[in-house]
């Protein structure tokens, strides 16, 4: 009887993973099989009415994919994160994101940031935080320090490292404790 329980599980999960592997391959960010040309060109696109309405919002250019180019790092260069790598496959549908040629033309849409944008995400005003220490207030976590300190919540990981003394439980901070911030990659 367990034999054949056993059995259930290991067929379950192999029809499970062949159901997912027919949804599409997804590629780590920056690794990839790329081939690419040498030249980069940014150039701006032709607009429709639509892009008239939000062209202080966003800006449309074309980018020639150059030698060792991904669309991490085209994201990274050009719409200020690698995240954004999804957007430009999803703009340009690409069947096989990791797989770029030389020459290769790919539609950036390039968001500018206004202070209406910056209205929209947050409701309260956000203060940043320049010294080399920092004193928690309610509703803090270390993301929100992280981008407050850095413009970057992934570097949230740099403020636990550096307070691993006074933090037990990164997801856990307490009211007044003060974190050390490590400016230019120094520990505290």
């Amino acid at each position: 009887m367990l034999l054949g329980l056993i059995i259930v599980v290991v067929v379950t999960g192999l029809i499970v993973n062949f159901f997912r592997k027919q949804q599409g391959n997804i590629d780590v960010p920056g690794i990839s099989n790329t081939i690419v040309s040498n030249d980069t060109k940014l150039e701006p696109t032709g607009t429709t009415e639509k892009e008239k309405s939000n062209s202080d919002q966003s800006q449309k250019t074309i980018y020639e994919v150059k030698k060792g180019d991904s669309l991490w790092k085209i994201a990274e260069s050009n719409l200020g994160s690698g995240y954004e790598w999804t957007k430009i496959a999803k703009e340009n549908n690409l069947k096989n994101p990791g797989f770029l040629y030389q020459g290769q033309k790919l539609n950036l849409t390039v968001v500018k940031v206004t202070a209406l944008n910056q209205e929209k995400t947050s409701d309260a005003a956000v203060t940043v935080i320049t010294g080399d220490n920092y004193m928690v207030v309610k509703g803090d976590n270390l993301w929100k320090i992280s981008v407050r300190a850095y413009g970057d919540g992934y570097k949230w990981t740099t403020i636990w490292q550096a307070n691993k003394g006074k933090i037990s439980d990164s997801n856990k901070l307490f009211v007044g404790t003060n974190l050390v911030i490590p400016r230019d990659g120094k520990g505290p």
